[in-house]
């Protein structure tokens, strides 16, 4: 893949362009052109990359997700760790990693819900692998302490929706930048998680 002059490839710089413009205003609000213009490639460049703005935004969603998995990654797989300390130290981080980039997360959390059944298909792709790294952490503490029950993964997911929904609903009240305020209901939302997998092993 070709690479701009400072070693950017031009795929990368428009997805970083479309991040940048969406800080500033909704999907429906802008067009290519200001992706474009903020990428600093040409219109025939984006074209060749994506057949429109929605798919360079989708990209972008995808790519943000994933970046935002390396922080929960990080945070709650550490080795040691036990069920509570990755529950605490995964949304901690999780969610101050969100609310630094506030303008940023508010429409990506918001514009999504827009674009059909692609958009659908791109959260529920990201929601099940938010699920997957909590289940993974989990499960390694596991290996190291067998009397541990086991997760349902139906129910991790579910959880994982159900925060989603919420960090949704404080972006819509205008508290991008609060986001930090959902840790205590996270934190408690996946140690009932826990619980709930407890008794029913007892």
């Amino acid at each position: 893949m070709a690479l701009t002059k400072d070693g950017i490839s031009p795929r990368s710089r428009l997805i970083a362009g479309m991040a940048k413009v969406l800080e500033q205003r909704a999907l429906s609000e802008l067009y290519a052109d200001d992706v474009v213009r903020e990428a600093g490639v040409s219109k025939r460049t984006f074209y060749q990359h994506f057949p429109n703005k929605e798919a360079c935004f989708l990209a972008l969603y995808r790519e943000n997700s994933a970046r935002v998995l390396g922080v929960l990654k990080e945070a709650s797989g550490a080795v040691g760790l036990s069920a509570l300390e990755r529950i605490q130290l995964g949304s901690q981080a999780y969610l101050t990693f969100m609310q630094g980039q506030s303008a940023l997360m508010k429409r990506l959390y918001i514009d999504i819900l827009y674009l059909g059944t692609e958009g659908m298909k791109a959260k529920r792709e990201v929601l099940q692998q938010f699920a997957d790294v909590l289940l993974a952490a989990y499960e390694a503490e596991r290996e190291q302490m067998p009397a541990l029950p086991p997760l349902d993964p139906e129910l991790v997911l579910a959880t994982v929706a159900g925060i989603n929904e919420l960090i949704l609903f404080k972006i819509e009240d205008g508290q991008a930048d609060r986001l930090r305020d959902l840790e205590g209901v996270s934190q408690k939302l996946l140690l009932g998680q826990l619980l709930l997998s407890q008794s029913s092993q007892g």
